[in-house]
């Protein structure tokens, strides 16, 4: 039973995902007392690609050996398998993990550092005093100063404190994808990002260990997606006739439409505050960081109940390479075939698009960088390079 209601922690995150469990053990290493609570027992089954960025990676900082799945040095950029780019990037451009065993090692870490884990314990709701929250669970009640939201693009606390349209969110399906034999070793360790995997929108191909993670995504959301992503599968021979297949499907925020992070003692951090970026759809990476400035905040401030610094933190360092990644999807999944052709086929953006990957290049700086040459890029493409076909 999670009910501690004689005391008070410092920080009470809901939420034991990467964005929660990060956040937990930053503020653990600051010598905060600190609770964590999950409506999930951990390790637990999670719907996602599974692809990290070098950038998160490094933001994290530690050893992600156990849980590598495959770590990934090259990008194939096409168009429905036909024209394509190979883009090899040294150091390692990103990895692939499996999300039971990511946040489960993220989770450990907290705890090893004194973090306490509430397991199988939901949030319910959160009344105000003069000095701290009376949090309501389905366990029992918790006290804290804060309470930072980490519970996901479905929120509930989000949902319960800040209103259910707060966040603007587009779907994701994907398919876990056991291929025949042979064929995880001709992909080696290069992700596949095809534009023309669905409409005004991308498919992607992540190599894991024994299985491939295959989906479609649109920024501007869509119907009908196992549709789109049957036929995504169907341009590659080598995926078809597959040992074993399953479809899962998800939602990305992409957008929080009041631009509301805190409320008195409650944050939101990663997907809760509508945090997903909107080229790849990635999410992972902005929680990680949207915790990080979120310790920052409270180490600077402390436990203060009037303190914007967090929001201030998100609108200087996080806001505008959303907004930047957001003009990028316009750019280019409203008329993809053409963005292809007149942009990915040239070795200059193609570059910076693996650098987007790895976080060599930032948001911004890519899509000034692409906003200038424009004009010169649009007379004519760059020869493609020769793929065996997948």
């Amino acid at each position: 039973m999670p009910s501690d209601s004689n005391n008070i922690y410092d920080a009470l995150i809901v939420g034991a995902g990467p964005g929660g469990a990060h956040l937990a053990y930053l503020l653990a290493v600051q010598g905060l007392r600190v609770a964590i609570i999950d409506k999930e027992t951990f390790p637990r089954h999670k719907v996602c690609g599974g692809g990290l960025s070098r950038k998160a990676v490094n933001l994290l900082g530690c050893d992600l050996g156990p849980v590598l799945q495959q770590p990934i040095t090259g990008a194939i950029l096409t168009y429905r398998n036909r024209d394509t780019v190979i883009k090899d990037i040294e150091p390692m451009a990103a990895c692939t993990v499996l999300r039971d065993e990511f946040d489960h090692l993220l989770l450990e870490r907290a705890c090893a550092h004194g973090a306490r884990f509430f397991p199988a314990t939901a949030f319910v709701d959160a009344a105000e005093s003069a000095d701290a929250l009376s949090v309501a669970t389905t366990g029992g009640l918790l006290r804290c100063r804060l309470l930072l939201a980490a519970d996901g693009a479905a929120s509930t606390v989000r949902n319960k404190i800040f209103g259910k349209d707060a966040v603007a969110y587009v779907p994701a399906l994907e398919a876990m994808l056991h291929p025949a034999d042979g064929v995880l070793e001709r992909f080696g360790r290069r992700a596949v990002f095809d534009f023309g995997g669905m409409p005004r929108g991308y498919g992607w191909i992540f190599p894991k260990r024994d299985h491939f993670n295959v989906g479609v995504y649109s920024p501007f959301g869509g119907t009908a997606l196992r549709r789109h992503l049957d036929q995504f599968i169907a341009h590659y021979a080598c995926l078809q006739q597959p040992a074993r297949i399953a479809y899962q499907g998800y939602i990305i925020p992409l957008r929080n439409h009041r631009q509301l992070f805190q409320r008195g003692r409650i944050w939101l951090i990663g997907d809760a505050a509508g945090l997903a970026e909107a080229l790849f759809g990635e999410g992972i990476y902005f929680a990680l960081k949207s915790a990080t400035l979120a310790a920052d905040a409270i180490a600077r401030d402390g436990l203060r109940v009037d303190s914007d610094r967090y929001s201030q933190l998100l609108r200087r360092e996080l806001l505008p390479e959303l907004r930047a990644a957001t003009w990028m999807a316009r750019l280019a999944f409203r008329f993809p075939k053409q963005t292809f052709s007149h942009l990915v086929l040239h070795q200059q953006v193609s570059d910076d698009f693996a650098g987007l990957i790895s976080g060599e290049i930032g948001y911004r700086n890519c899509l000034l960088k692409t906003a200038k040459g424009f004009p010169r890029w649009l007379r004519a493409s760059k020869p493609t390079m020769d793929l065996p076909a997948l």
